[in-house]
């Protein structure tokens, strides 16, 4: 079940990534795989996942359950603020996420608005308490546990 964040940055003029509509491009997004310590209703997903704001949300919920707890999230969307990023993923491991996964992904939107991801360059593996260590280099995913 997908539910695109629709909220939007005064001060940032860059349309929610839910709307954009680049195509035949290349480059990087930040791609962030969040699994919750236990599955927590769709309200306190969403909301644990606040922090994160501008960007695209995919909550997963089992297919044939829309309104089960859900397990897992993955957001995507452009690295605003690195240091507000590394701020928001303390917060996620202090209280609900059990595992992170985040980088910057390589993507090849075609012209039609297909997005291609591209393979991870290098996977790192970092304790949960070593936000510090993500660096967002583009095709780097750090896993946080």
């Amino acid at each position: 079940m997908s539910a695109p964040d629709s909220s939007s940055n005064p001060a940032n003029p860059t349309p929610p990534v839910a709307t954009r509509t680049d195509k035949g491009v290349r480059g990087h997004e930040l791609d962030l795989h969040v699994t919750f310590a236990q599955a927590l209703p769709r309200e306190q997903a969403l909301a644990a996942l606040l922090a994160l704001e501008g960007m695209t949300v995919e909550l997963y919920a089992p297919h044939d359950q829309p309104q089960a707890p859900i397990p897992s999230a993955r957001l995507t969307g452009p690295l605003r603020d690195p240091e507000a990023t590394r701020t928001a993923l303390t917060g996620l491991l202090a209280a609900d996420a059990r595992v992170i996964e985040v980088g910057l992904h390589g993507f090849l939107r075609s012209v039609t608005g297909q997005t291609e991801w591209m393979p991870w360059r290098k996977n790192a593996v970092l304790p949960r308490n070593r936000v510090d260590g993500v660096t967002f280099d583009e095709g780097v995913k750090f896993i946080l546990e």
